[in-house]
């Protein structure tokens, strides 16, 4: 089976898609009206906390399409309540689409998301992009929990600070803003299956008994990640900042020594998590 919007459960209308999502059937469409792509700009005020030096205006989202990409939103009657965007393009010569940016509203997490990421892998196949890349906080337990266990992409990228120490202050509180680059190989079998096959993530407990990471770690190994950064912000915005700099010397001398990150082991009423490293290149096929 192809993945198509259609083989992962949206039923196509005329003007986009219907899903259920948590008990709301919500439509799905490409963005084009600039009312449309206004209330992508609410949604990362209200989500992020952007200022508008950082926001992704209208005149830069309406040009997204011109790349091969997409906009895509999920609506709740005329309000739109979550939306991703995507810049097609090349890399090396290699065709990829870059995943720039996906806002939730709060009310509608729990599936939405995953929603989101899944219809642009069949959009983006069906315009013949076979990766997708995007960048995410490495300590930001939800996410890898979606990127790594539910699409089964993987990280062996590293980047400090990308957009700098004042991005989002309202959201990060100051703290360099650190990034995994993901990578989401649509074609490949692991993704097929993550995404055809029913794929049950790990239990909470499925890393126990793996060692932690060192320079000595074995073909497996995990690295502990807070499983609420937001709350330790709030909290102890230095507790924070040591998370970041722990996990980033940790990730980067882990990623130099050939290992990848390729899932996630936790839940959100403990007060930690697990990331799921492993050395064998295979995975990330």
């Amino acid at each position: 089976m192809e993945i198509t919007a259609q083989a992962l459960g949206f039923t196509p209308v005329s003007d986009g898609w219907r899903r259920t999502i948590a008990g709301r059937e919500l439509r799905f469409a490409r963005v084009r009206a600039r009312d449309d792509f206004e209330q992508c700009e609410r949604l990362q005020r209200e989500v992020f906390g952007v200022s508008e030096h950082d926001l992704a205006s209208f005149s830069i989202l309406v040009m997204v399409p011109k790349t091969g990409g997409e906009v895509l939103g999920a609506f709740d009657g005329d309000r739109m309540v979550g939306y991703i965007q995507g810049y097609g393009g090349y890399v090396n010569g290699q065709p990829r689409l870059i995943s720039d940016l996906m806002a939730v509203e709060p009310a509608y997490r729990g599936g939405l998301g995953y929603a989101l990421k899944i219809l642009q892998a069949a959009v983006t196949l069906e315009a013949g992009f076979p990766e997708i890349r995007w960048t995410v906080d490495p300590l930001r337990a939800a996410n890898a929990r979606l990127n790594f266990e539910r699409l089964g992409a993987f990280s062996n990228e590293y980047i400090e600070n990308l957009y700098g120490e004042d991005f989002a202050e309202g959201l990060y509180g100051g703290m360099p803003s650190d990034r995994l680059v993901v990578t989401w190989p649509l074609m490949s079998e692991r993704v097929r299956q993550r995404l055809l096959s029913g794929y049950q993530p790990l239990a909470p407990d499925a890393l126990d008994a793996v060692p932690d990471y060192s320079a000595h770690a074995p073909d497996s190994a995990r690295l502990m990640i807070p499983s609420d950064i937001d709350a330790t912000l709030v909290r102890d915005p230095d507790d924070a900042r040591a998370w970041r700099m722990r996990v980033r010397a940790t990730l980067q001398a882990a990623f130099s020594a050939g290992y990848a990150i390729t899932g996630f082991a936790g839940q959100s009423s403990s007060a930690v998590g697990y990331l799921h490293l492993e050395h064998d290149r295979e995975v990330t096929r």
